[in-house]
């Protein structure tokens, strides 16, 4: 297997100047590249030196940091929509005129939504008229037989 120039300088940047940092199915042709190219020695020159100088730098102090984390306050809870909903719908304030509205606004919405349906629904069109008068007429018909007498004289 062999690797590319530039896949050969990806490693470097992802992982180092340290082959053993490298992975396992590309070390081997990495080193080889690293042996036949006079690029790839200069490539491996320039990262061991940024290795050299990231390694001197000093590694921060975060011991007082979980404290410090510890200490800061939560942010403030979000409200959920039948929170939300509750709290409109019931103020807390005693004395407001909201603690009256609100819920007789509620209580309407029923109230309109049948006052709407009610007027877009047509219940008194002529078929439904129709229906009303032949079932009407078939009660009739059959109140009329039930009182007819089908006794025979013997």
């Amino acid at each position: 297997m062999t690797i590319s120039l530039q896949r050969f300088e990806q490693l470097l940047d992802a992982y180092g100047a340290s082959p053993q940092r490298w992975p396992d199915h590309e070390r081997a042709a990495a080193l080889e590249l690293l042996a036949q190219s006079p690029h790839a020695v200069q490539l491996m020159q320039n990262v061991q030196w940024l290795d050299q100088e990231l390694d001197q730098l000093p590694a921060p102090d975060f011991s007082h940091l979980s404290a410090k984390l510890l200490q800061k306050p939560l942010p403030a809870r979000q409200k959920s929509l039948t929170e939300q909903l509750f709290g409109w719908l019931l103020p807390l304030q005693q004395h407001s005129a909201a603690l009256f509205w609100r819920p007789a606004a509620l209580a309407s919405v029923p109230l309109m939504l049948g006052l709407v349906l009610g007027n877009q629904l047509d219940i008194f069109s002529d078929a439904y008229a129709d229906d009303m008068y032949s079932v009407e007429v078939e009660e009739t018909e059959l109140d009329l037989i039930s009182l007819a007498d089908y006794s025979e004289t013997l």
